[in-house]
């Protein structure tokens, strides 16, 4: 490891123990990276659609934590009202009904949880769930910056 990554992991364990929500913390670092453009230097995953090849999540590692970023997305009413109620709607989705954020997940903390641990991974093209102990072993041989194949779902 050389002395820009050294300082690099040392950034990212600086954000992630700045606050008491580590989930918050997660969610901001990776904007951080996002904003500077740095992502594709940590990225060792990508998940795609495979209708359309739009991308599902981002799977970055940085030093021994990986996380993965979900992409926004859309659903048709007629799945929105079966799989939600509508004041999580209201509260939880980016124009309180049918547009739901991304989300931003620590795989490694995630897949802790147990084997049947998943992220959703969803477009208006489909609703997947993968779980963590899959996106670990679909990124563990990869280098971040040099993610090779994406998996399409």
């Amino acid at each position: 490891m050389n002395s820009d990554e050294d300082d690099f992991i040392k950034w990212w364990q600086a954000l992630l123990t700045a606050g008491d929500d580590r989930g918050q913390a997660i969610e901001a670092a990776y904007q951080q990276l996002e904003n500077a453009g740095l992502v594709n230097k940590v990225r060792v995953h990508q998940y795609l659609c495979a209708k359309r090849g739009h991308v599902l999540a981002t799977v970055i590692r940085i030093g021994e934590v990986t996380v993965a970023r979900t992409g926004g997305y859309k659903l048709a009413p007629g799945t929105n009202s079966s799989r939600s109620v509508e004041s999580a709607r209201r509260k939880n989705t980016l124009d309180g009904d049918r547009h739901w954020p991304g989300h931003t997940f620590d795989v490694s903390e995630l897949a802790g949880w147990g084997p049947t641990a998943a992220i959703d991974m969803n477009c208006r093209h489909g609703l997947r769930s993968v779980r963590a102990e899959d996106i670990l072993a679909a990124s563990d041989s990869s280098r971040p910056g040099h993610p090779g194949q994406p998996t399409r779902l």
